[in-house]
């Protein structure tokens, strides 16, 4: 067998049904994405070459740019949100002994929770009549003129989406941080001890580093992830109200599922899909650079 394992052939051969599911699910679709993105077709005529146009169009589309100005909002507060938390949480677990394992499986549930749960429970905490938890809240502490409807409002529905897509993720990353953290060297955390080195040099001159990888991959998870983000705010409030929440994904599903815009709406994923390669290889980019700059 373990030669077998070792022969290119045989691994080919079982990476091949992942490979034909992967290029079935994925690449398919995003050859057909860019194809359809310079036709003009509504699902039932005849598609009409347009070329760039729809491209074109998109720059000159107020909802649009909305939609990308909101979601790049989105991603700069659940970056802060899932990831700063994320680590803090992390590294308070680090230092926790009895009742870590209850706490990190309470902690971890809203992952497991499907989208429509989280989204649907979150808009009943954010109700105004009757009075949904964060509004009661706001009564008991006396900041009752606070009042309103979060995610109906025009000013505070995308914060109140994004507070959503990070409760639901951010445990996620807590996992993933803190799997790091405890896989650092005991030898190395037990000289730096004692060395005297406090808790936050602890952290910062050494955990920090040597965690750097994981922080860059969470990085480019949670940004990807943010800026494909749909369910969540789809459900919650459909990129309302006045397109104050709409992201560039609930853009694009109803420029093509509504308004049976198709092309057009694939020239929205299109742009999608570049915007999230651009991300990664920008977070790359700056990583490499940072550690050039130390070595």
């Amino acid at each position: 067998m373990e030669k077998m394992l070792r022969d290119k052939r045989w691994i080919c051969v079982f990476l091949l049904p992942a490979l034909l599911v992967f290029t079935a699910t994925v690449f398919v679709p995003i050859i057909w994405s860019v194809v359809y993105s310079f036709y003009s077709w509504n699902g039932v005529s005849a598609m009409q070459f347009v070329g760039l146009d729809n491209f074109k169009a998109l720059f000159s589309d107020t909802y649009f740019i909305k939609s990308v100005v909101n979601n790049l909002i989105f991603v700069a507060i659940n970056v802060f949100g899932q990831l700063f938390v994320g680590v803090v949480v992390a590294v308070f677990l680090c230092y926790v002994g009895k009742g870590r394992e209850v706490f990190k499986t309470l902690y971890f549930t809203p992952v497991i929770l499907s989208s429509v749960a989280v989204a649907k429970i979150w808009s009943k905490f954010y109700n105004i009549d009757p009075n949904g938890v964060v509004n009661e809240l706001l009564e008991l502490v006396g900041l009752g003129n606070l009042r309103r409807p979060w995610i109906g409002n025009v000013d505070t529905a995308l914060a109140g989406v994004s507070v959503i897509e990070c409760y639901w993720h951010m445990a996620l990353f807590m996992v993933i941080i803190y799997s790091g953290l405890i896989a650092i060297s005991n030898d190395i955390i037990e000289s730096a001890t004692i060395d005297g080195a406090s808790p936050w040099k602890m952290f910062w001159k050494i955990r920090l580093p040597l965690m750097k990888d994981v922080f860059v991959v969470s990085l480019v998870m949670c940004v990807n992830g943010c800026l494909k983000a749909f369910d969540i705010i789809f459900i919650a409030t459909s990129g309302g109200p006045s397109n104050a929440s709409e992201l560039v994904a609930t853009y694009m599903y109803k420029m093509a599922f509504t308004s049976t815009k198709y092309g057009y709406g694939s020239a929205v994923a299109v742009f999608l899909a570049v915007e999230s390669l651009l991300a990664v290889w920008l977070i790359r980019k700056i990583s490499a650079l940072l550690d050039k700059r130390k070595g």
